[in-house]
């Protein structure tokens, strides 16, 4: 039995009376010169022969396939957040997100444990020509050290919380790093807490956003009066709950902690409940991001809460006016979102009045 045939475009114009040329503007949505009868006849006529628009040749005709490559793992809510904003902004626009990671987000993922993994998946979006593209932090990195002539071939790129140290080659969405530390560290001086630590991540190349948040915190308290000491978790991000003990069983104790992020909160708790430490009378704990899981925290987490489908948008808006035209010989912008303190039960004041 012979397979139907598929319908072409000079089908649809042959069966709405008019022309090759006019059905193909009409169809992809030139509609001011045409009248509205006849406009209906070709959507009509369309609908009736199950017309669909080929975009592979469309792509081949305006050197577009309006796809856009997303190199972000569903790591956590905050990316699934961001994934959610980029989504929604293409598909509004007719872009489809084409999504890829390295690794199966049971763990951060490296990309430097697998950097061949890591430039396979780049080249397999390049290889079908996408029209731009999204990085989260670690292929920020990889893009700048073995990408850079895809600035010779105009394809936009924008990095997500990735601040690069050098010459800006992308365009970027950050979060206000300095702000909000200082709105954290303000908090916690007003508690009345002099003598505090600061937990870092691992600091690797593409987490220069943990160095900057560490290093505004620190700057943030001394500028206010009191005393911070920094740790960071090792090269593979693997000691977290040693790190943490470490932290609570200084001789002073700090009678507060802030944690970059909300992960790294977790293993203080994790160390607090081990050592027998109440929160927050024994020690007041911040973090950073407002996960999905701060609230239901033992105690809630007071934290900053970044704003990660706004990243999405931005990043995704960015894209598409790069694309059409309106930044296309605009050099690379930064653009950086607040975030919101949302206190807790996991800060209060500090036991002794927070006497050193």
């Amino acid at each position: 039995m012979a397979s139907a045939q598929v319908p072409r475009l000079k089908d649809v114009a042959a069966k709405a009376n008019v022309s090759l040329s006019a059905a193909s503007r009409i169809l992809r949505g030139e509609r001011e010169r045409f009248g509205t009868e006849t406009c209906e006849r070709v959507l009509e006529a369309a609908r009736e022969l199950g017309w669909r628009r080929n975009l592979l040749v469309n792509g081949m005709q305006t050197g577009r396939t309006r796809t856009v490559g997303v190199m972000s793992p569903p790591f956590d809510s905050f990316w699934v957040d961001v994934l959610a904003g980029i989504h929604l902004v293409l598909a509004q626009a007719d872009y489809l997100p084409i999504t890829v990671w390295v690794g199966d987000c049971q763990e951060m993922p490296h990309f430097e444990k697998d950097e061949d993994e890591g430039f396979k998946q780049i080249s397999r979006l390049l290889d079908r020509r996408v029209d731009g593209l999204i990085l989260w932090p670690s292929f920020a990195v990889a893009y700048y050290d073995h990408f850079r002539e895809l600035l010779e071939r105009r394809v936009p790129v924008v990095v997500i919380d990735h601040e690069y140290s050098e010459d800006q080659i992308a365009d970027s969405i950050e979060t206000d790093e300095e702000a909000s530390a200082r709105a954290v560290a303000e908090h916690l001086i007003n508690l009345g807490h002099e003598r505090m630590a600061c937990l870092s991540a691992r600091e690797a190349a593409w987490q220069a956003w943990s160095v900057r948040r560490r290093e505004c915190f620190v700057q943030a308290v001394e500028d206010l009066g009191g005393e911070v000491k920094s740790w960071r978790l090792n090269p593979w991000g693997t000691d977290g709950p040693e790190v943490a003990r470490e932290i609570l069983t200084q001789s002073p104790r700090p009678t507060a902690v802030f944690a970059v992020t909300d992960h790294e909160a977790r293993f203080l708790y994790d160390a607090a409940a081990e050592l027998g430490l109440r929160i927050p009378q024994d020690v007041s704990i911040a973090g950073f991001a407002d996960l999905d899981f701060a609230a239901t925290m033992r105690p809630p987490l007071t934290t900053m809460r970044q704003r990660p489908r706004e990243y999405g948008r931005r990043a995704a808006q960015l894209i598409l006016d790069r694309l059409d035209g309106d930044m296309a010989d605009s050099p690379p912008t930064t653009i950086r979102l607040g975030a919101e303190l949302i206190v807790r039960k996991s800060t209060g004041r500090p036991a002794d009045g927070g006497a050193r």
